[in-house]
């Protein structure tokens, strides 16, 4: 039989190939030289795109990173929802502690250490800080969004939810700080041990009241 014919490609669709090339390429080169030697002139070569393809979706370098992290969150996201068809049924305790362990990924690997790059380099880049700072906003909502689908109904319901989350992000956040440059088999215990302390955490979350801070 002979082959079908393919379609040609939109010129959307050749826009959309080559956005997803230079963040892939993006990517690339902050997990293998770092945010100090990705320039755009490396991410364009690395995508075999023009200058001004780069420069149409991602008219500065800060745009390009910041939309280069969001698009590795989404790759691991997109990881995390398909290793949660294998989370225990709810009503069992195991449940919450595998939704624990599916969020400390997000902490481990590349897409930690890439953060932690850009996060230092924003402490004194005015361009880069208000971006990234939108950016970590918008990603916390959305794994605050997806735990509440992943655990199960007691949990993902409670009134202290989304503060014990919170709570849980800023310790996944100092201890993966750690494991950059220690490789410590306490971490281990310690995120056995928060586990055990997550329905404490859930319940003074609900029945703690939030100081305000001061404008």
């Amino acid at each position: 039989m002979p082959e079908a014919v393919r379609a040609p490609r939109t010129q959307q669709q050749r826009r959309d190939e080559t956005r997803r090339a230079l963040l892939d390429a993006a990517v690339e080169s902050l997990i293998e030289v770092g945010f100090a030697r990705t320039t755009t002139l490396e991410v364009q070569r690395r995508a075999n795109a023009s200058r001004g393809a780069l420069l149409h979706h991602f008219p500065s370098k800060t745009e390009l990173l910041v939309a280069a992290v969001d698009h590795l969150a989404e790759m691991r996201a997109a990881e995390l929802r398909l290793l949660s068809a294998e989370l225990p049924a709810e009503g069992k305790g195991s449940r919450t502690d595998a939704v624990l362990d599916l969020l400390w990924q997000c902490f481990s690997g590349t897409f930690f250490q890439v953060a932690m790059e850009l996060r230092t380099a924003a402490r004194t880049d005015l361009e880069l800080r208000p971006v990234l700072v939108a950016a970590e906003r918008a990603l916390r909502d959305r794994i605050v969004a997806q735990a509440r689908k992943l655990f199960g109904k007691d949990v993902s319901e409670h009134p202290g939810l989304e503060r014990a989350i919170d709570f849980t992000l800023q310790f996944m956040i100092g201890s993966a700080m750690t494991a950059v440059l220690h490789e410590d088999a306490r971490l281990d215990i310690l995120i056995a041990d928060f586990k055990t302390l997550f329905p404490t955490v859930l319940t003074n979350a609900a029945t703690t009241p939030r100081k305000r801070t001061k404008k």
